[in-house]
């Protein structure tokens, strides 16, 4: 038997997913270990090789691939503890990350402080040169100054250097000789070059890239090398891989030389992985809203038509990182999101999270300040000796205590009802987080299906679906793994892109078909080091477009890899068309102007999911487990709930809620007056009330 293997390493848990022989697959966790990643993935997959009754030798000879989502970029960013990273830029220009585009909240309140700059101002070094916006040469680059640069930061200790030059994007030589500087002046030392990173025309964008994506080179370098040599000296002998935030997969070797393509990482594969899921449980229309709670986050994602959109407005922190990434929203809401009262009496619930150490109060592992997973637990909605998979004995005690202490005593509530206000607080950030990417953009979440993914999402999806009007929720049998899952079936998938400006009157069609001729060359010689089969292979153009005029771009997609005088007629109808179905209107007089040029390089991935059944009876009371005394408002108070034992339901049980069902790594809470039905591939696909369902769509 061979085997593929997929990791989802969080903020608390490592969420892992096994392929057998291509087709059954099964599901794991283990306890994220912050200090060395590559010890919490392999403690998982020595919990697999066990649970297969095979050693971690033998198990990993037979895995044919590996592929790895982590939060270690996004992470070193968040925590600062990224390298201490040098910006050589063009004379003048040392203030690009501190103004940025705008660089304040309020640009007219002069009493407020930029936000501090990603690189500080005394790392940040001005180089005499200027390229000018056609690629000519105003000011030949100072090749001593430029030394004398490089030698100031070196004497400053900087373990990495960024190099952003005005528009290097139309003439990168000065940069690439700056890069040449800097390996004889500083040999060893990692750098990273704007026009590489991030071939934008925006200055802040570009620098903001590179800054990063340098300062990630040598934690990214360690980490990526310490899980190969890692796995390579446990017996791994396949094809390992990253999932990078275009939500495709990767090779190490192209992570490490553009790391900034981690950002993001892990969350990146949920939303194709939820409209996997949607499309093989029947789900016909392709509007999916998947979110995804674990323990420290809960990211959110809309696709229309099965398809979810790429943006390149990604922020960590306060910092953009500018390249394509899946469009997904992310706030501190997860189950191990800390619960605090503050001198106002006002309740808050995150963004601050216990992690996976100490964890939440009732882990037993030294925490005392309540968490959403506390206040589950304190309301009978998680079984002290089921959770996540027994790895972990949940302390009631504990949970209670922190409650008490921290939210029902400055409140002057009573236990239960303080641990049903944490949850309430909870899901009010989840749904505002929902309603930002859809209400507040014309987007209508009653006409979408909620897919719930992570191992927190259970509890807590069917509430925030009745409260936003949506009439179904599918909570697949892969939901506590739902990243880990997607990056198991993602593609392989790699960006490449080169700026050139032209527009729809004067159209450089040498300079377009020249630049396509490259991207193109790239992609194919990515497509060769990552082994994809000819038959699997596609390549993606795009580019970024836009009136003459505006401001901003939208992406463009084309399908031809030249582009001759007859197709240019059709490629600007097709931008007018774009510009309409965003903006509700069309300008076809006026010219169209192009920017950047892009390709994405793919390698399709196969549609197979988890396994089908038969449906059965619709009578699931053989699978009864428990009943848990359990707190819920809607029911007016403490009930007996219905605990059901996911492992024993059949495709076609029916359970009428309020009801649980216990499932290996994750619960799933059905709320008063919903049903849950198991569907063919052992999911739960809850359905709010017809009527309900039927006024909330009026």
């Amino acid at each position: 038997m061979t085997y593929e293997l997929s990791a989802d390493v969080g903020g608390t848990f490592t969420d892992l997913v096994l392929r057998s022989d291509g087709a059954q697959i099964d599901i794991f966790k283990a306890s994220t270990t912050p200090a060395n990643i590559a010890d919490g993935i392999l403690n998982g997959i020595a919990g697999i090789a066990k649970s297969l009754d095979l050693d971690t030798a033998t198990f990993l000879g037979r895995c044919d691939s590996f592929a790895v989502g982590t939060t270690i970029a996004t992470n070193a960013i968040l925590e600062g503890k990224q390298a201490k990273t040098g910006l050589l830029c063009t004379d003048g220009f040392r203030d690009t990350l501190l103004i940025r585009e705008g660089g304040k909240a309020d640009s007219y309140d002069f009493y407020v402080d930029y936000p501090p700059p990603y690189i500080p101002r005394r790392l940040t070094l001005g180089v005499r040169e200027r390229v000018n916006a056609e690629g000519g040469v105003e000011i030949a680059l100072d090749e001593a100054d430029a030394r004398r640069a490089i030698r100031r930061l070196k004497e400053y200790g900087v373990e990495a250097v960024a190099v952003s030059l005005l528009w290097s994007i139309v003439n990168p030589d000065h940069e690439l000789r700056i890069g040449a500087l800097i390996e004889e002046e500083m040999p060893g030392v990692p750098y990273s070059l704007g026009h590489q990173v991030n071939p934008s025309i925006r200055e802040y964008r570009r620098t903001s890239a590179v800054a990063i994506d340098a300062s990630l080179k040598p934690l990214v370098q360690k980490r990526i090398g310490e899980i190969s040599e890692r796995l390579a000296a446990s017996g791994f002998k396949g094809v390992l891989t990253f999932i990078a935030s275009s939500g495709g997969r990767t090779s190490p070797a192209e992570i490490v030389s553009r790391p900034i393509s981690l950002c993001l990482s892990g969350p990146s594969a949920a939303p194709q992985a939820g409209c996997r899921l949607s499309r093989q449980e029947g789900v016909t229309k392709g509007n999916v809203l998947t979110t995804d709670m674990g323990g420290t986050s809960f990211e959110v994602s809309v696709s229309v038509d099965w398809k979810t959109p790429m943006h390149r407005e990604g922020m960590i922190g306060d910092h953009m990182f500018g390249i394509p990434s899946v469009e997904v929203k992310t706030i501190g809401a997860g189950g191990g999101s800390i619960a605090r009262v503050d001198a106002g009496g006002f309740i808050h619930v995150g963004p601050e999270s216990a992690g996976a150490m100490p964890g939440p109060a009732c882990y037993g592992r030294g925490g005392t300040r309540p968490t959403v997973t506390d206040a589950n637990l304190v309301r009978g909605l998680l079984l002290p000796g089921h959770f996540a998979g027994g790895q972990i004995e949940l302390d009631v005690g504990a949970a209670e205590r922190a409650i008490a202490e921290h939210v029902a005593t400055p409140l002057g509530l009573g236990l239960m009802e303080a641990a049903e206000l944490v949850c309430l607080v909870a899901e009010q950030n989840m749904i505002a987080a929902i309603q930002d990417i859809t209400i507040r953009r014309g987007v209508d979440p009653r006409q979408f299906v909620l897919v719930s993914g992570g191992a927190a999402g259970g509890l807590h999806a069917g509430t925030i679906a009745r409260e936003l009007g949506i009439a179904q929720v599918l909570i697949p049998r892969a939901a506590g793994v739902l990243s880990a899952y997607g990056i198991m079936t993602g593609e392989i998938k790699m960006g490449f892109a080169r700026s050139l400006f032209t527009s729809s009157e004067r159209f450089d069609y040498e300079g377009v078909n020249t630049i396509l001729a490259g991207l193109r060359q790239e992609g194919v010689a990515f497509l060769d080091r990552m082994a994809v089969e000819p038959s699997k292979r596609v390549l993606r153009y795009s580019v970024e477009a836009r009136y003459a005029g505006q401001v901003w771009q939208i992406s463009l997609a084309f399908e031809k890899d030249r582009i001759e005088p007859a197709d240019l007629p059709g490629l600007v109808e097709s931008f007018h068309q774009l510009h309409e179905t965003f903006y509700a209107v069309r300008s076809p007089g006026e010219r169209v102007e192009f920017t950047e040029w892009s390709l994405d390089a793919v390698g399709t991935a196969s549609e197979g999911g988890l396994e089908s059944a038969s449906l059965s009876a619709a009578d699931a009371s053989g699978a009864l487990l428990t009943t848990s005394r359990a707190w819920l408002k809607d029911a007016g108070g403490e009930i007996d709930l219905p605990v059901y034992d996911g492992s024993r339901l059949r495709p076609g049980n029916v359970i009428e809620g309020p009801a649980l069902v216990q499932e290996i790594v994750t619960a799933n809470f059905i709320p008063f007056g919903a049903q849950g039905r198991v569907t063919e591939q052992r999911g739960l696909m809850l359905t709010l009330p017809i009527d309900e369902a039927k006024r909330l769509a009026a």
